[in-house]
């Protein structure tokens, strides 16, 4: 009689653990867990042999933020009309995942605006933050936002940005730009972003300040052009690459369902393009410094992504000068000879070479951390890794 009493009960618990079992089993191997942080960074011009002189330089010989690397993969680095694309073509290409021409921004073959990883993280509820140390219409970050036949006309990709993006933050140089189109009388661009609820900052002491927690916008431009070359670490007032880095990362993952952020770090790649190796080697470890800030306060759950789609050609690096040319070794430094020992430009020592070097003919590569950086390895085109950051998005 007692057994009976208790059978109905029996039952109901078996049914009740068969369903948490089974729930359990279901969210283990059939639902994709959400990867709360997807982190990109563009590095054109940042070439292994770049990569091999920074680290030497560092005083424990280690580039820490880009050790130990969970995924890596040589990149394709073709356009739709050269050999090696350049830094608009290859950015829209990892944007939008087709490929395109030169000097042109994630517009499709047919002229059309395209879809791109930021718009689609957007969609996904996720917060957005981009980041230039160059200007903020660099074509490594404005690939991502905007949609431009021309990369080289900032006005218009500077108007695009507040016209037809709703960016959560927004971190850069350029200020120059913003400023020009108010002086021609056309917009003033930096009273439309303060309308749209963005807190302007344009110093480091603005940057630090600013409460994370309860800021829903911010907008930062902290140079007119890009951010100084040559700034020494430690200066009064001076804003480093991590640093933008880092309180991106603390404004951005507030948002409950995760954020999406994109730095664009064009800086090596004019710095090698004007043969200025000392400056060049900085800036790798300038984005070392950036990588190892986003790999310690983005957390596990994060897919961070470097991508280099080329390096500049004619930079190197000799060990010694050239003991057959006895005039010339005894005067160039034997550090980086760009265009060959005694041409013009061939000093790294000089602040131009005149024109900037163009992208070498061979591969990119890219390194990744975290989730989903099991598929980087082989030999990718951006395209691929465009469908990579999608699926984490």
């Amino acid at each position: 009689m007692t057994m009976k009493r208790w059978r109905p009960q029996l039952i109901a618990l078996a049914i009740l653990l068969a369903f948490v079992g089974f729930s359990a089993s279901y969210v283990r191997y059939f639902v994709r867990v959400r990867t709360h942080s997807v982190i990109v960074f563009f590095v054109p011009g940042a070439s292994p042999e770049l990569l091999a002189l920074a680290q030497a330089r560092d005083p424990n010989r280690r580039l820490a933020g880009l050790d130990h690397a969970d995924g890596m993969a040589f990149v394709e680095s073709q356009s739709t009309d050269h050999l090696t694309g350049d830094a608009a073509a290859l950015a829209s290409f990892l944007a939008t995942g087709e490929p395109g021409p030169s000097g042109r921004l994630s517009l499709r073959y047919d002229g059309k605006p395209a879809d791109t990883l930021l718009y689609e993280a957007q969609r996904n509820g996720r917060a957005i933050g981009i980041i230039s140390s160059g200007p903020i219409t660099s074509p490594g970050v404005a690939a991502f936002y905007s949609h431009q036949a021309d990369a080289s006309v900032s006005s218009t990709i500077a108007n695009q940005l507040l016209d037809t993006t709703r960016i959560d933050l927004i971190f850069g140089g350029g200020r120059e730009i913003f400023t020009a189109e108010r002086q021609a009388g056309h917009r003033n661009l930096e009273q439309e972003a303060q309308k749209l609820d963005y807190t302007l900052l344009f110093d480091r002491a603005g940057l630090e300040s600013f409460p994370a927690w309860n800021t829903r916008k911010a907008f930062g431009l902290f140079a007119p052009g890009p951010l100084p070359l040559t700034a020494a670490a430690g200066e009064p007032g001076t804003i480093r690459l991590s640093d933008l880095v880092r309180r991106a990362i603390e404004t951005l993952a507030y948002n409950f369902l995760g954020y999406f952020l994109v730095i664009d770090h064009p800086l090596v790649a004019l710095a090698a393009g004007q043969n200025q190796a000392d400056i060049a080697a900085r800036q790798i470890q300038e984005l070392d410094r950036a990588v190892d800030t986003a790999r310690q306060y983005a957390g596990k759950n994060t897919l961070i992504l470097i991508y280099c789609p080329y390096s500049v050609g004619g930079f190197q690096f000799l060990d010694a000068p050239t003991l057959g040319n006895k005039k010339t070794s005894a005067r160039l430094p034997s550090l980086s000879w760009h265009n060959g020992p005694g041409k013009k430009g061939s000093d790294p020592a000089a602040i131009s070479t005149g024109k900037l070097g163009a992208p070498s003919a061979g591969f990119g590569w890219v390194v990744a951390y975290g989730k989903g950086s099991e598929r980087i390895h082989g030999i990718l085109n951006p395209g691929e890794l465009h469908a990579i950051l999608s699926r984490q998005l």
